[in-house]
Parts: structure tokens; C-alpha cells; sequence
């Protein structure tokens, strides 16, 4: 790939000047631990302002710390005071923070600020071409630098530009209110692929492209003139090592002593977060409030520690937000407390990483409940500093990091029935369900830490296909098959993921009819029989269904593209979603009406998806009927947070949470030396997306896909498993 550049509003190492001396420090934020993995070889450079400004610096000054920061791989942008003040405390966090983060934008946009904005923009951009050469792979980070990816393609049209925003995509209607709405949009289309969070981040994000008439917007990219521009979710995790063995370490394991005789006899609640008005600090202390006045049997068994990391102390929502939170302190405090008992320990303080991670590890529970969260690292920190108890995360639902720790006792702050409920269920948990739950996050955040998060971007951003976005499959003939064999038998742990229909199984007009043959049912127990392989089929088809044909096997089973699963030999099947399903009615009767209108067609209704099918309908009807279905589904879909996916002569809906991408991380989580994916449909792309840079990704028949290989049919799927 070259040499790599990181552009971020700040970098790693900050600078100060105490008594006319300059000083250096450190960051720990989590963008600096996500990015080690690709900033540690030497090949690297990070473009970013120091935290000092212009006025504060002589000529010599600025010669100095471009000197020391080049030892570390950075270099500085430097900006005056009116800039920063204008652009960072103004434009991007009083306007940008809380419009991203769907609150109320108190401020109005000035012309003064988004002139700073776009100078800020403009005098990174003019950094990173002065310190890099064409052919450069450059990373730009967050929504302080929105406009720099088109900067920089206009300057350089050869250059792999990737952009990551570690903030929540707001819906096109709030984004749409914003001014420059258009302007920061197209700032954004000068890069390759643009990555977010979560899979609803990125539906916002194409759904505002569309609504702004920016090229065309197609599944997880958007076709401009002559590039294609590539969205995809990458969810950040933490130094998981860092965080588990934490413990291990001396002042940790002498600091957790003191807080367990401190709080000794009580469980802790811990809240801990920068104070700032996204992150719920008023929600949680009101709770907790209701929380003793509805159960007195608590007063003097609990605490909530709760500590407030200062930050954009000029900016005057903040310092309201620090009024209020010590107001009402003072005031629950005031009502419950004793002179033994302080129900609200606060602090407001910044802390070291060893002070977090002590203080993770003495509390029983997490209480991180944003209104709205990118991702919230200190969740997934919190969960891996249990290593010594079995404590508990009560969770935000409106954190991008709730939609990977299924696990924890998701609340919405904005209901605080939910958050007391909540408080009081963790506070009540069986030993052996804590247990449970907190394994089952560790193992997940163990395997998807800040390292996979860089590798996993880097890879995709190499990857990424220039001018007409067509992936392009190479055909799996005989020196493919010779070369997969090899490694199949080197292989000393594997995974073979299949899809069923189309994959398997011949597709068929009636769905019944697609029972396995005893040819296949002899072919899955054959590779079954190799202790080293793990064998799971992933289907749109029912629990039933598969239960009736395939129960019988030793292979593992994921019905309704992975709305629920069955391990290999169990009996048991276990949901992957929670998802109100009150839509299901409104979606049947749409489904019902038109498959009426339809001769030929019909509805098939699932536990988690409904389906209508119209592979035995009169072509003209059919396809006349699906773009009306297809246009009256949008509304729903965005009201209830679905999937309308076509298929091949279907069309389903389902939660947006479901796909087989996700479910296929039940079995990719553990580690396997040969992984292949097979399937012939559209719903298998996430199953393809989610494997492994390594693995065998085969389509079956025609179409666009991101599988790295084709085979034409059945039979040669088939032809294939018969080789293994």
C-alpha cells in the first residue's frame, strides 16, 4: 500500500507551554489505540494540530516541535486562535456534535464559523499534499474534516482516500436542516470509502446522499461520474490485552484494594464518560434518584460513583451541563444520604488508564447510557476490566456499541422507566446470568479489538475498486479448486459456511418442494465426519424447515438468514435479535393485497421475516406489482428499522439487525485456518463481508458480488464438496 497518512483535527502527542518552556504529552484517547496497529512500522505519518495556537508560538517554537514531533511519526498543522475558536469550539461542536448526535443545535450558524471551518479544512488539506507525493494512501478522521477528502481528490485523483467518522450519521431529515448540508456531503465524496459504526449509520448516510441528489445511490455505495464512492460499517474496539490483564499490574491491583474497602459492603454503580451533553449525565442521575425513592431496602447498599471528564470547558453548554449535574448531587445527597452513606460519589476529574481500569474492575455495574453514542469505548472497557468479579453493563440502546453487547441490559435514556428498570434488574441478576453474559461480550470484544478495526479498514481501503465499482469474481476452474484443496488439507480447524437454496439445493416454484436430496444429506455427513471441520448452513428458510430436512445432521444451523441459530448436535435454537416485530401485520396485509392482484403469487409468513414469493406469477404482474411494493415499503422500513431485500423471485422484509453477516460471527469469532463461504443470492453478501480477508468466497450463478470466486450451479457445488 505504501506509505500511509493519518488526518486528524488533533494528534496522538499534544503541546503545551509552561513558563515559556514547551511540553509534550501523550494521548490515550481511543482513536490513538485503534490506530496503533497501523502507525507502529515506521511507514506512517499523522497530520494533525498540536493543542497549542499560533499566538502562543514564535518562529523558533514551531521549528521545535516540528522537529521533536517528527521523531514520533507526526507533523503539526498550526492555527490561530481565531480559527480554532471559530471552526473547533464553535462550527464543529456546537453546530456539527450536537446535530450528528440528533440534539438540539442551540447555536446558529454564523458566517464567521464556517468560513473558519473551511479555512481549517483547507490548511490540512494544503499540509497533507505539501508532506506527501502521489500514490499516497491517506486516512482522514471525524467530523471536524469533512471537506479535506475532496481537497485532496481535487489535487490528487490517483490517491486512496479513506474517511471514518467516529460519530452517529444522523437521518437525512436532521442532516438536511444544516446550511451546508450539500457542501460537507460533497466534501465527503472525495474519498474511496468512507467508513462508520454501525449498518444504521451507514443506511443514513446513503439515505442523505439520495435526498441530495448526490450520484447514484446504490447498496453501501454511491456511483458519482467517474467513481465509486464505497460506505461500509467498521465497528471500533478497544486494547482488549491492555484492559483484561490491567489487573495484573501493581498499582491496579493496589488501587482496586482501596476502592473495595472504600465502598466496602455496597454495590457500585459506576458512570463514568466525558461531561457532555450527549452522554446522558442528567438521565442517570435522575434514575438513580427514582431508583432509591421506589426501593428504600436499597439506601445504604448501593453507591454510584460517577465521574465527569472536563472537557470543552469553554463552550457554554458544557459549563451549563457541569452547573446542573453538581446541582442535582448536592440534591439526591442531600435527600438520601447519611453521615455514613454518600449515595452520589462524583468527581470531576480526568484519570489515568490504570485509575479507569481499577475502578472498572471494583464496580458490579456499568451504567453508560448516552442519548446518543457513535460507538462508547468506556463500555467495552468497562467490560473487559472484569476480570476478578462478574459485573454488569447497563447499556444505552442509542450506542453504536449496543449493537454488538446484545448481552447487556439495554435501556433508553429518553425513557426513564427503562433506565430505573433497568438499574434494578442489574442490581437483582443471578450469579450464573451475570456470568453468562459477561463471557459471552468478552469473548466477541477479544476478537474485535481496535487492531482489527485498523487492519480490517486498511484492507477494505486497499481493496477498493477504482472508476466503475464492479467487483469482479475470477471463475473457479482448476488450478482455483487445486489451490483451495491444498489448503483444506493443511488446514487443522475449518469452517464451511453454506447458504441452502440456490447454494445447495436447486431452486424450485415451490419453496416445499426443495427438500434435500440423499445425495447432499451424504455429502454434509461425509465432511461432517472430519473432527476439523465445522459445517453451518445459513437459510432464509424457517426453523421448521430446517429442522425437518437437515435436524438430523451434525451441522450446524442459522433459520431466517440468521434470526436464530442452532449449534452443531444441539436442540436447542437461540434468537439473535429482540426486535419489535409489530410491523409484521401492517407488511402481511401490503404483502396479502398485492399477492391477490398477482395470480401466481404468494406470502410466506416467518417468525422473524415475511416474505412474498412470485416465482410462479405471470411475469408482467409481478414485476408491475414489486416496484409498487418496493415504493410503499420505503416508509415502513424507515419507520421500524427494516430490510427489503430482493431475492431471486422473492421479495423480504425483515429487521435491519438481521442478516447472515452477523449471525456468521457465531462461528467466525472462533479461530479456524480455512474459512469458505458459498451462496447465490444478495443476502449472502454480508456473509461474504463478514469473512475474513483469507477465506473462500464463492458465488453461485450471475449477478454482482463481493465473493472472490464463481461457480455456475448446484451441481458444481456439489462437484466441489464431493473434492473436499
Amino acid at each position: 500500500m505504501g506509505k500511509l497518512v493519518i488526518v486528524s483535527n488533533r494528534l496522538p502527542i499534544s503541546v503545551k507551554k509552561v513558563h515559556g518552556e514547551l511540553e509534550y504529552s501523550n494521548s490515550i484517547g481511543g482513536l490513538a489505540t485503534g490506530l496503533a496497529s497501523v502507525t507502529t512500522k515506521g511507514k506512517s505519518v499523522w497530520i494533525g494540530w498540536p493543542g497549542i495556537v499560533d499566538e502562543d508560538l514564535t518562529t523558533e517554537d514551531k521549528v521545535a516541535i516540528v522537529k521533536e514531533l517528527k521523531k514520533h511519526d507526526c507533523h503539526p498543522v498550526f492555527l490561530s486562535k481565531k480559527i480554532v475558536d471559530e471552526y473547533y469550539n464553535y462550527y464543529s461542536n456546537r453546530i456539527l456534535w450536537p446535530l450528528f448526535h440528533t440534539l438540539p443545535v442551540k447555536a446558529a450558524v454564523t458566517t464567521a464559523s464556517w468560513t473558519a471551518y473551511e479555512k481549517a479544512n483547507r490548511a490540512f488539506a494544503d499540509e497533507t499534499l505539501a508532506m506527501t507525493k502521489p500514490g499516497t494512501t491517506i486516512w482522514v478522521h471525524d467530523y471536524q474534516l469533512l471537506l479535506v477528502p475532496r481537497l485532496l481528490r481535487a489535487k490528487r485523483p490517483t490517491d486512496k482516500i479513506g474517511f471514518f467518522l467516529h460519530i452517529p450519521f444522523p437521518a437525512s431529515r436532521t442532516w438536511n436542516t444544516l446550511p451546508q448540508a450539500s457542501r460537507l456531503m460533497l466534501g465527503l465524496m472525495g474519498a474511496d470509502l468512507i467508513g462508520v459504526h454501525t449498518p444504521s449509520y451507514r443506511d443514513n448516510f446513503l439515505a442523505t446522499a439520495k435526498s441530495l441528489h448526490i450520484g447514484t445511490v446504490l447498496e453501501r455505495k454511491i456511483a458519482l461520474t467517474k467513481r465509486v464512492v464505497r460506505v461500509a460499517e467498521f465497528p471500533l474496539g478497544i486494547n482488549y490485552t491492555k484492559f483484561s490483564r490491567a489487573i495484573k499490574l501493581r498499582f491496579v491491583k493496589a488501587e482496586r484494594a482501596r476502592l473495595l474497602w472504600k465502598y466496602r459492603g455496597k454495590k457500585v454503580i459506576i458512570a463514568f464518560d466525558r461531561l457532555d451533553p450527549t452522554k446522558g449525565f442528567v438521565e442517570r442521575l435522575v434514575a438513580y434518584r427514582t431508583l432509591l425513592r421506589e426501593h428504600p431496602e436499597l439506601h445504604t447498599k448501593v453507591v454510584l460513583v460517577m465521574v465527569g471528564n472536563p472537557t470543552r470547558e469553554e463552550v457554554p453548554e458544557y459549563k451549563a451541563l457541569k452547573e446542573k449535574v453538581e446541582s442535582l448531587v448536592a440534591d439526591i445527597n442531600q435527600e438520601f444520604g447519611t453521615t455514613r452513606w454518600t449515595p452520589v460519589d462524583y468527581q470531576y476529574t480526568t484519570m489515568n488508564y490504570q485509575q479507569i481500569a481499577a475502578l472498572f474492575g471494583r464496580a458490579d455495574i456499568g451504567f453508560i447510557t448516552p442519548l446518543r453514542d457513535g460507538m462508547n469505548l468506556n463500555a467495552k472497557e468497562y467490560i473487559a476490566s472484569q476480570q476478578e468479579a462478574a459485573g454488569i453493563l447497563v447499556l444505552s440502546e442509542t450506542a453504536g456499541a449496543a449493537e454488538e453487547l446484545k448481552e447487556a441490559i439495554l435501556v433508553n435514556p429518553r425513557k426513564p422507566r427503562t433506565m430505573v428498570d433497568g438499574l434494578y434488574k442489574a442490581l437483582t441478576l443471578r450469579p450464573h446470568d451475570l456470568k453468562r453474559r459477561l463471557k459471552t461480550m468478552q469473548r466477541h470484544l477479544s476478537h474485535f479489538t481496535a487492531e482489527r478495526w485498523a487492519d480490517n479498514f486498511m484492507q477494505a481501503l486497499a481493496s477498493n475498486r477504482p472508476a466503475s465499482g464492479i467487483h469482479r469474481t475470477t471463475r473457479f476452474g482448476i488450478p482455483q479448486q487445486d489451490k483451495l484443496l491444498a489448503q483444506y488439507h493443511l488446514a487443522k480447524k475449518r469452517l464451511l459456511l453454506f447458504d441452502y437454496d440456490g447454494t445447495l439445493s436447486p431452486i424450485v416454484k415451490r419453496p416445499e418442494d426443495a427438500k434435500p436430496t440423499t445425495h447432499l444429506k451424504m455429502l454434509l455427513t461425509r465432511l461432517t465426519k472430519d473432527p476439523a471441520n465445522d459445517v453451518v448452513i445459513i437459510s432464509g428458510r424457517s426453523k421448521n424447515d430446517l429442522h425437518d430436512w437437515l435436524g438430523d445432521l451434525p451441522v450446524a444451523l442459522a433459520a431466517e438468514h440468521g434470526a436464530l441459530f442452532r449449534r452443531k448436535g444441539g436442540k436447542n435454537w437461540y434468537k439473535t435479535t429482540t426486535s419489535d416485530m409489530s410491523w409484521q401485520d401492517e407488511v402481511g396485509a401490503l404483502f396479502d393485497y398485492y399477492a391477490e392482484q398477482t395470480p401466481g403469487a404468494m406470502v410466506e409468513r416467518k417468525k422473524w421475516a415475511t416474505v412474498w414469493h412470485y416465482r410462479s406469477a405471470s411475469p408482467y404482474y409481478a414485476q408491475k406489482h414489486l416496484v409498487i411494493l418496493k415504493r410503499l415499503l420505503k416508509p415502513l422500513a424507515k419507520q421500524y428499522g427494516l430490510t427489503v431485500k430482493e431475492g431471486k423471485k422473492i421479495l423480504e422484509v425483515h429487521p435491519a439487525e438481521i442478516h447472515k453477516g452477523r449471525v456468521s460471527q457465531e462461528w467466525l469469532i472462533h479461530d479456524h485456518d480455512f474459512v469458505l463461504a458459498v451462496g447465490d443470492d444478495t443476502t449472502d453478501e454480508d456473509m461474504f463481508a463478514a469473512a475474513p480477508p483469507d477465506a473462500w468466497t464463492i458465488r453461485v450463478g450471475r449477478g454482482s458480488t463481493t465473493a472472490n470466486y464463481r461457480l455456475p450451479d448446484v451441481p458444481a457445488v456439489l462437484r466441489l464438496l464431493r473434492k473436499l
